[in-house]
Protein backbone atom coordinates (compact mmCIF):
# COMPACT_ATOMS: atom_id res chain seq x y z
CA UNK A 1 0.00 0.00 0.00
CA UNK A 2 1.17 3.58 0.51
CA UNK A 3 4.03 2.46 2.76
CA UNK A 4 5.10 -0.11 0.22
CA UNK A 5 7.19 2.89 -0.78
CA UNK A 6 9.33 1.78 2.12
CA UNK A 7 10.22 -1.41 0.22
CA UNK A 8 12.71 0.42 -1.98
CA UNK A 9 12.65 4.12 -1.30
CA UNK A 10 12.59 3.41 2.41
CA UNK A 11 13.85 -0.06 1.63
CA UNK A 12 12.16 -1.95 4.44
CA UNK A 13 8.81 -2.60 5.96
CA UNK A 14 9.17 -0.77 9.28
CA UNK A 15 7.62 -0.87 12.69
CA UNK A 16 4.89 0.01 15.11
CA UNK A 17 2.89 2.96 13.86
CA UNK A 18 2.10 6.37 15.24
CA UNK A 19 -0.48 5.88 17.99
CA UNK A 20 -3.02 8.23 19.42
CA UNK A 21 -5.94 6.99 21.48
CA UNK A 22 -5.96 3.21 21.86
CA UNK A 23 -8.77 1.57 19.86
CA UNK A 24 -10.11 -1.64 21.40
CA UNK A 25 -11.84 -2.82 18.23
CA UNK A 26 -10.35 -0.91 15.29
CA UNK A 27 -12.05 -0.78 11.93
CA UNK A 28 -10.31 -2.24 8.88
CA UNK A 29 -9.45 1.28 7.71
CA UNK A 30 -7.94 2.15 11.10
CA UNK A 31 -5.73 -0.94 10.91
CA UNK A 32 -4.51 0.05 7.42
CA UNK A 33 -4.01 3.63 8.60
CA UNK A 34 -1.80 2.41 11.45
CA UNK A 35 0.19 0.30 8.99
CA UNK A 36 0.52 3.28 6.68
CA UNK A 37 1.75 5.67 9.37
CA UNK A 38 3.98 3.43 11.46
CA UNK A 39 7.36 4.77 12.59
CA UNK A 40 10.10 4.20 10.02
CA UNK A 41 12.74 6.74 11.02
CA UNK A 42 13.40 10.22 9.67
CA UNK A 43 16.01 8.94 7.22
CA UNK A 44 17.13 5.55 5.98
CA UNK A 45 19.92 4.17 3.82
CA UNK A 46 20.47 0.55 2.85
CA UNK A 47 22.16 -1.72 0.36
CA UNK A 48 19.76 -3.95 -1.55
CA UNK A 49 20.22 -7.12 -3.52
CA UNK A 50 17.45 -7.49 -6.11
CA UNK A 51 17.08 -11.05 -7.39
CA UNK A 52 14.88 -11.57 -10.47
CA UNK A 53 13.82 -15.18 -11.07
CA UNK A 54 12.04 -16.41 -14.22
CA UNK A 55 9.79 -19.47 -14.50
CA UNK A 56 12.82 -21.61 -15.45
CA UNK A 57 14.45 -20.55 -12.15
CA UNK A 58 17.12 -18.54 -13.96
CA UNK A 59 18.31 -15.61 -11.86
CA UNK A 60 19.47 -12.07 -12.55
CA UNK A 61 21.02 -10.12 -9.69
CA UNK A 62 21.18 -6.36 -9.27
CA UNK A 63 22.93 -4.33 -6.58
CA UNK A 64 21.18 -1.19 -5.44
CA UNK A 65 21.73 1.69 -3.03
CA UNK A 66 18.61 3.20 -1.45
CA UNK A 67 18.30 6.55 0.31
CA UNK A 68 15.17 8.04 1.86
CA UNK A 69 14.39 11.16 3.90
CA UNK A 70 11.20 12.42 5.48
CA UNK A 71 10.15 16.06 5.24
CA UNK A 72 7.36 16.27 7.78
CA UNK A 73 4.64 14.03 6.33
CA UNK A 74 6.22 14.08 2.86
CA UNK A 75 8.97 11.70 1.76
CA UNK A 76 11.74 11.87 -0.82
CA UNK A 77 13.70 8.85 -1.94
CA UNK A 78 16.29 7.91 -4.51
CA UNK A 79 17.61 4.59 -5.78
CA UNK A 80 20.93 4.06 -7.56
CA UNK A 81 21.63 0.86 -9.51
CA UNK A 82 25.26 -0.12 -9.05
CA UNK A 83 25.54 -3.36 -11.04
CA UNK A 84 25.50 -5.26 -13.36
CA UNK A 85 26.74 -3.26 -16.34
CA UNK A 86 23.41 -3.16 -18.19
CA UNK A 87 21.73 -1.19 -15.37
CA UNK A 88 24.74 0.55 -13.77
CA UNK A 89 24.14 4.27 -13.09
CA UNK A 90 20.40 3.97 -13.66
CA UNK A 91 18.61 6.04 -11.01
CA UNK A 92 15.04 6.37 -9.79
CA UNK A 93 13.67 9.16 -7.61
CA UNK A 94 10.28 9.72 -6.03
CA UNK A 95 8.58 12.50 -4.07
CA UNK A 96 5.67 11.17 -2.00
CA UNK A 97 3.34 13.94 -0.84
CA UNK A 98 0.92 13.52 2.05
CA UNK A 99 -1.50 16.02 0.51
CA UNK A 100 -3.94 13.95 -1.58
CA UNK A 101 -4.58 16.91 -3.88
CA UNK A 102 -0.89 17.06 -4.79
CA UNK A 103 0.17 14.33 -7.18
CA UNK A 104 3.28 12.34 -6.29
CA UNK A 105 6.25 12.81 -8.63
CA UNK A 106 8.77 10.24 -9.83
CA UNK A 107 11.60 10.20 -12.34
CA UNK A 108 13.81 7.61 -14.03
CA UNK A 109 17.33 8.32 -15.31
CA UNK A 110 18.64 6.04 -18.07
CA UNK A 111 22.39 6.56 -18.63
CA UNK A 112 22.27 5.21 -22.20
CA UNK A 113 19.94 8.07 -23.12
CA UNK A 114 21.55 10.55 -20.70
CA UNK A 115 18.06 11.74 -19.95
CA UNK A 116 15.80 12.02 -16.90
CA UNK A 117 12.25 10.90 -17.68
CA UNK A 118 9.24 11.77 -15.53
CA UNK A 119 7.02 8.76 -14.85
CA UNK A 120 3.42 9.50 -15.84
CA UNK A 121 0.51 8.29 -13.69
CA UNK A 122 -0.59 5.97 -16.50
CA UNK A 123 2.81 4.24 -16.40
CA UNK A 124 2.91 3.56 -12.66
CA UNK A 125 1.25 0.16 -12.92
CA UNK A 126 4.16 -1.05 -15.06
CA UNK A 127 7.05 -3.22 -13.89
CA UNK A 128 9.79 -1.47 -11.94
CA UNK A 129 13.10 -2.29 -13.63
CA UNK A 130 11.97 -5.74 -14.74
CA UNK A 131 10.82 -6.79 -11.26
CA UNK A 132 7.45 -8.01 -10.00
CA UNK A 133 7.07 -4.74 -8.09
CA UNK A 134 5.36 -1.92 -9.97
CA UNK A 135 6.15 1.79 -9.82
CA UNK A 136 2.93 2.10 -7.85
CA UNK A 137 4.18 -0.48 -5.33
CA UNK A 138 7.36 1.54 -4.92
CA UNK A 139 5.70 4.96 -4.76
CA UNK A 140 2.68 3.84 -2.74
CA UNK A 141 -1.01 4.64 -3.06
CA UNK A 142 -3.54 6.85 -1.31
CA UNK A 143 -5.34 4.62 1.18
CA UNK A 144 -8.34 6.96 1.16
CA UNK A 145 -9.05 5.80 -2.42
CA UNK A 146 -9.84 2.28 -1.13
CA UNK A 147 -12.62 0.61 0.87
CA UNK A 148 -11.26 -1.79 3.50
CA UNK A 149 -13.11 -4.66 5.17
CA UNK A 150 -12.03 -7.49 7.42
CA UNK A 151 -11.84 -10.93 5.84
CA UNK A 152 -10.73 -12.33 9.19
CA UNK A 153 -10.21 -10.38 12.41
CA UNK A 154 -7.78 -12.98 13.69
CA UNK A 155 -5.50 -15.25 11.66
CA UNK A 156 -2.37 -16.93 12.99
CA UNK A 157 0.43 -16.58 10.43
CA UNK A 158 3.85 -18.04 11.26
CA UNK A 159 2.86 -18.08 14.92
CA UNK A 160 1.81 -14.40 14.99
CA UNK A 161 -1.74 -13.02 15.15
CA UNK A 162 -2.78 -10.91 12.17
CA UNK A 163 -5.74 -9.11 10.70
CA UNK A 164 -6.70 -10.10 7.15
CA UNK A 165 -7.97 -7.01 5.32
CA UNK A 166 -9.47 -6.77 1.83
CA UNK A 167 -9.14 -3.59 -0.22
CA UNK A 168 -11.35 -2.53 -3.14
CA UNK A 169 -11.06 0.76 -5.06
CA UNK A 170 -13.83 3.20 -4.13
CA UNK A 171 -16.45 3.43 -6.86
CA UNK A 172 -16.00 7.17 -7.45
CA UNK A 173 -12.29 6.74 -8.25
CA UNK A 174 -12.30 3.10 -9.36
CA UNK A 175 -11.09 3.60 -12.93
CA UNK A 176 -8.33 6.01 -11.85
CA UNK A 177 -7.10 3.71 -9.07
CA UNK A 178 -7.04 0.62 -11.29
CA UNK A 179 -5.18 2.50 -14.04
CA UNK A 180 -2.55 3.82 -11.62
CA UNK A 181 -2.04 0.65 -9.56
CA UNK A 182 -3.00 -2.10 -12.00
CA UNK A 183 -4.90 -3.85 -9.18
CA UNK A 184 -8.57 -4.80 -9.03
CA UNK A 185 -8.45 -6.01 -5.43
CA UNK A 186 -5.94 -6.51 -2.64
CA UNK A 187 -5.75 -8.63 0.48
CA UNK A 188 -3.30 -7.90 3.32
CA UNK A 189 -2.15 -9.78 6.39
CA UNK A 190 -1.17 -7.16 9.00
CA UNK A 191 0.49 -8.08 12.29
CA UNK A 192 -1.37 -7.02 15.41
CA UNK A 193 1.75 -6.49 17.52
CA UNK A 194 3.53 -4.03 15.24
CA UNK A 195 1.19 -3.24 12.30
CA UNK A 196 3.61 -4.62 9.72
CA UNK A 197 2.33 -5.86 6.36
CA UNK A 198 3.72 -9.39 6.31
CA UNK A 199 1.73 -10.99 3.49
CA UNK A 200 -0.28 -9.72 0.54
CA UNK A 201 -2.34 -10.94 -2.38
CA UNK A 202 -3.02 -8.68 -5.38
CA UNK A 203 -5.43 -9.29 -8.26
CA UNK A 204 -3.93 -7.75 -11.41
CA UNK A 205 -6.17 -6.08 -13.99
CA UNK A 206 -4.52 -7.62 -17.03
CA UNK A 207 -3.42 -11.14 -17.92
CA UNK A 208 -5.38 -13.13 -15.31
CA UNK A 209 -2.47 -12.62 -12.92
CA UNK A 210 -2.38 -12.81 -9.14
CA UNK A 211 0.63 -11.55 -7.19
CA UNK A 212 1.76 -12.69 -3.76
CA UNK A 213 3.86 -10.61 -1.37
CA UNK A 214 5.74 -11.78 1.72
CA UNK A 215 7.97 -10.01 4.24
CA UNK A 216 10.66 -12.08 5.97
CA UNK A 217 13.64 -11.90 8.32
CA UNK A 218 11.75 -9.49 10.54
CA UNK A 219 13.71 -8.02 13.41
CA UNK A 220 14.44 -4.71 15.09
CA UNK A 221 17.14 -2.47 13.63
CA UNK A 222 17.91 0.77 15.51
CA UNK A 223 14.82 -0.10 17.57
CA UNK A 224 12.61 -0.13 14.44
CA UNK A 225 10.91 -3.30 13.25
CA UNK A 226 12.41 -4.11 9.86
CA UNK A 227 11.86 -6.76 7.23
CA UNK A 228 15.23 -7.66 5.74
CA UNK A 229 13.78 -9.71 2.90
CA UNK A 230 10.76 -9.04 0.67
CA UNK A 231 9.36 -11.32 -2.02
CA UNK A 232 6.80 -10.69 -4.76
CA UNK A 233 5.62 -13.60 -6.90
CA UNK A 234 3.54 -13.25 -10.08
CA UNK A 235 1.31 -16.17 -11.04
CA UNK A 236 -0.84 -16.86 -14.09
CA UNK A 237 -3.67 -19.37 -13.64
CA UNK A 238 -2.00 -20.67 -10.51
CA UNK A 239 1.46 -21.17 -12.04
CA UNK A 240 4.49 -19.07 -11.12
CA UNK A 241 5.48 -16.81 -14.02
CA UNK A 242 8.17 -14.71 -12.36
CA UNK A 243 9.35 -13.66 -8.89
CA UNK A 244 11.49 -10.97 -7.29
CA UNK A 245 13.37 -11.04 -3.99
CA UNK A 246 14.78 -7.97 -2.23
CA UNK A 247 17.43 -8.55 0.43
CA UNK A 248 18.48 -5.61 2.58
CA UNK A 249 21.81 -5.11 4.36
CA UNK A 250 23.67 -2.23 6.05
CA UNK A 251 20.33 -0.79 7.14
CA UNK A 252 20.82 2.56 8.89
CA UNK A 253 18.11 4.83 10.26
CA UNK A 254 18.24 8.51 11.27
CA UNK A 255 21.62 9.43 9.81
CA UNK A 256 22.22 12.87 8.19
CA UNK A 257 21.37 13.06 4.47
CA UNK A 258 21.98 16.14 2.33
CA UNK A 259 18.86 17.58 0.66
CA UNK A 260 20.82 17.92 -2.61
CA UNK A 261 20.72 14.12 -2.86
CA UNK A 262 17.12 14.30 -4.03
CA UNK A 263 17.53 16.20 -7.29
CA UNK A 264 17.59 15.27 -10.96
CA UNK A 265 21.17 16.55 -11.02
CA UNK A 266 22.04 13.95 -8.40
CA UNK A 267 20.42 11.26 -10.56
CA UNK A 268 22.60 12.25 -13.51
CA UNK A 269 25.76 12.50 -11.44
CA UNK A 270 25.28 9.11 -9.78
CA UNK A 271 26.07 7.82 -6.32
Amino acid sequence: MKKILVILMGCVVAALGITSTSVADPTAFEVVKKMDTREDGDTLTTDTLMILINKSNQKRIRNIKNIRKDYGLDTKGIIFFLSPADVRNTAYMSYDFDDEVKEDDSWLYLPALQKVKRIASSDKSGSFMGSDFTYSDINGIQINDWEYTFVKETFILDGVDTWVVQGLPKSKVKDKVIEETGYLKTMMWIRKDNYMLVKGKYWVKQGQKIKYFKAGEIKKTDDIWTAHELTMITTVKGKVEHSSVLKFSNVRYNTPINDATFTTRSMERGL
